[in-house]
């Protein structure tokens, strides 16, 4: 009687091995992008916390055509080109910052409009304060609602 060398581990090792490297390279690429939105919200809650305040002029809004949602809110996912004008005598500058906006404030994100952000002076990096009564930001929310004119005037 013949005896056959062909065992089925011959298959199922090859198949595994491929399955726990692609499983490897995925997790490590999450883990990755994880690390990188993590130290971008944080260094967006440094800016809005230590910034120095200014206004932006919106030159240009691209909407990308992604979209996020999360409790009940839409957001678009949105390059905007911007004109900073610091306070003080400091020169005004452009910066492109992609951002998430809810879609029911994009057109006070439309081009013409002025927007409050904050920035690092040296960098020139910036974060863009959302209005009060917009909804949080989709994911690790570390904007903050700026004071409403009637809160400022009367402090």
């Amino acid at each position: 009687m013949a005896t056959s060398s062909f065992s089925v581990w011959w298959i199922l090792v090859p198949v595994l091995a491929w399955t726990a490297f692609t499983l490897g390279v995925t997790l490590l690429r999450e883990y990755r992008r994880h690390q990188l939105q993590s130290s971008r919200a944080q260094r967006a809650a440094e800016l809005l916390e230590r910034g120095e305040p200014a206004v932006a002029e919106v030159i240009a809004l691209a909407d990308t055509g992604q979209r996020r949602s999360a409790s009940g809110t839409v957001w678009a996912v949105a390059r905007l080109e911007l004109r900073v004008r610091p306070a003080g005598a400091a020169e005004p500058f452009d910066v492109e910052q992609t951002t998430s906006i809810a879609v029911a404030d994009l057109p006070g994100h439309a081009p013409g409009k002025t927007i409050a952000v904050r920035f690092d002076p040296a960098s020139r990096e910036l974060a863009v304060e959302r209005r009060a009564g917009s909804p949080a930001y989709y994911g690790a929310d570390v904007s903050r609602p700026r004071a409403a004119a009637s809160e400022t005037a009367g402090a």
